[in-house]
C-alpha cells in the first residue's frame, strides 16, 4: 500500500512539473513581443534604439542596438534603406519621420554647431580612427561622468586629427578650456581639450594624423589631453572605435 501512495504521489508530482513548466513557456512566449521598423534614409542602429527603448545615456542606447543586432543576426551596425528590423522588446510603433537627428549641438557643454546630416547612413569602421596623441589613460568613458577618455601626456607633444575632417570650433570652453571641434563625414565629431595649445583656425581642412595643437610645456611634469569620439549627437566610448594598443 505505501509502495502504491508513493507512486501515486511521485505521478501528481511530475504532473505538477510538467504543468508548470508549460505554463512558464506559455507566459514566456506572450511576453516575447516585437515591433518591426522599416530603415529610412538617414537613419542607423543608434538612433532606432534611442527611439523605440528611450535610452537616456549612451550605454542604454548600446544596449539597445547589440539587442536589435542579435534579434536580427546582424553581424556589424551596417543597415540600409528598406531594411525591415525585429525590435525584440516593445510593441512601439514606428513613427512617420525618419530617425535622424536635429540640428543642435552633439555636446551641450560645447559650442552651438550645426550637426546636419550626411546623405547617407555611414558606420564607422575601427579603422577610421588613430589616436591623438600617446599616453596612459588615467580617466575612461562614463567615469565620474566622463563622456570621453583623460590621456596622461609629456608636455611638448604633439596632438593629431583622429581622422579627416574640418576645424568647426577653436577657443575657450567652460568646463575643458582650450578646445577644438573637428566635423568628420556621416555627422561625427572629434573633440580635443584641456592642456593643448591650439595650432589650427576655424575652416581648416584636417588630414587624419596632421598637427592641431601641442601639450602645454610649463613647470608640470605631467599634463593631460581629453578626447570625445560624438555620433549622431550622442559621445560613444573612444576605446571601442580606436585602434586596440
Amino acid at each position: 500500500m505505501k509502495v502504491i501512495k508513493f507512486e501515486i504521489f511521485f505521478f501528481i508530482f511530475l504532473i505538477s512539473g510538467c504543468a508548470i513548466t508549460v505554463a512558464t513557456k506559455s507566459e514566456n512566449k506572450q511576453k516575447e513581443i516585437y515591433a518591426y521598423h522599416e530603415v529610412r534614409k538617414g537613419e542607423n542602429l543608434f538612433r532606432i534604439s534611442k527611439y523605440y527603448y528611450e535610452g537616456k545615456t549612451s550605454e542604454e542606447i548600446k544596449r539597445g542596438v547589440e539587442k536589435i543586432m542579435r534579434a536580427n543576426n546582424l553581424k556589424n551596425e551596417n543597415i540600409s534603406v528598406g531594411q525591415k528590423l525585429k525590435i525584440p522588446g516593445t510593441n512601439k510603433k514606428q513613427p512617420s519621420y525618419a530617425l535622424s537627428p536635429p540640428d543642435v549641438s552633439p555636446n551641450p557643454s560645447l559650442p552651438q554647431i550645426n550637426t546636419q546630416r550626411e546623405t547617407e547612413v555611414k558606420i564607422i569602421k575601427d579603422s577610421v580612427f588613430i589616436w591623438p596623441c600617446e599616453g596612459k589613460i588615467i580617466c575612461r568613458f562614463g567615469e565620474l561622468g566622463n563622456k570621453g577618455i583623460d590621456i596622461m601626456v609629456e608636455p611638448g607633444i604633439d596632438i593629431l586629427a583622429s581622422s579627416d575632417g574640418e576645424i568647426v570650433f577653436t577657443g575657450n570652453t567652460k568646463k575643458y578650456d582650450e578646445t577644438i571641434i573637428i566635423k568628420h563625414p556621416a555627422n561625427i565629431y572629434t573633440v580635443y581639450a584641456h592642456d593643448i595649445e591650439i595650432k589650427v583656425k576655424n575652416g581648416d581642412k584636417i588630414k587624419k594624423g596632421e598637427q592641431i595643437a601641442k601639450v602645454k610645456s610649463g613647470t608640470q611634469k605631467k599634463r593631460y589631453i581629453h578626447f570625445e569620439i560624438i555620433i549622431d549627437g550622442i559621445n560613444v566610448d573612444p576605446l571601442n572605435y580606436l585602434p586596440q594598443k
